[in-house]
């Protein structure tokens, strides 16, 4: 059975994939096998530098081809089900799960980027929970640490449980300042949920260094929490 994580976000544009690329920059020069899966993309060609699915496959030095990584892409910046509807195509969860076991067999580890949030549809028939409850690997949500994230992380952990998944922890993503909320933030989280806060990473520039990015993930999250689910 293929170990790691489903990553999954409060909202679009949380910093999903900078922190699936991070972690997994992380655990590939820890020495784990870790594979990357990011089912549906919409926005950008996959082959462009400043795609996600570049970004992922260039921070973790995986051999896998993008189309891999990445099997289903559509150009308009959209949810992938109206991306995807009006792109003419009908990908359905069977699609995906034929490309994810094509690539987790390839790999001990993987990690697996959902599109926006837990919801989110990817096509009439299924959305983001869907393949998350197909692949069965414990989540861990992305969130920004302003004041407003308690309700949103809150609302994700319940909807995960509820239909059946695990969520193993919570990271905050793009900290530019410490104000009141975050600093009051973390231990309203500790005290209305058992899902532990792993850690808070600064913002940061996407296109900074790796070496950089695998020495503030080291910093910034206990990285140690993660090792016993791969």
């Amino acid at each position: 059975m293929t170990k790691g994580f489903f990553i999954t976000g409060t909202d679009t544009e949380i910093g999903k994939t900078f922190v699936t690329a991070g972690l997994a920059a992380v655990l590939r020069n820890k020495g784990y096998d870790v594979g990357l899966f990011k089912p549906l993309m919409s926005g950008e060609r996959r082959e462009s530098k400043t795609s996600d699915a570049y970004l992922l496959k260039w921070m973790s030095q995986v051999d896998d081809a993008l189309e891999e990584i990445n099997p289903f892409q559509f150009d308009e910046p959209l949810a992938p089900a109206l991306a995807q509807e009006r792109a003419g195509t009908d990908y359905r969860l069977d699609d995906v799960m034929d490309a994810w076991d094509h690539l987790s067999a390839k790999h001990k580890s993987m990690l697996v980027e959902g599109a926006g949030g837990i919801t989110v549809p990817y096509g009439p028939h299924f959305n983001v929970v869907d393949v998350a409850k197909r692949i069965q690997l414990p989540l861990l949500i992305v969130a920004r640490p302003n004041l407003g994230t308690v309700n949103h992380i809150l609302l994700t952990i319940h909807y995960a449980k509820a239909n059946g998944l695990q969520v193993a922890g919570i990271i905050f993503n793009g900290l530019k300042k410490v104000g009141l909320a975050e600093q009051t933030n973390p231990g309203l989280l500790k005290q209305m949920t058992d899902v532990p806060l792993l850690g808070s990473i600064p913002w940061t520039d996407r296109k900074c260094d790796r070496a950089h990015v695998i020495s503030l993930f080291h910093e910034h999250l206990n990285i140690d929490a993660l090792i016993p689910y791969l």
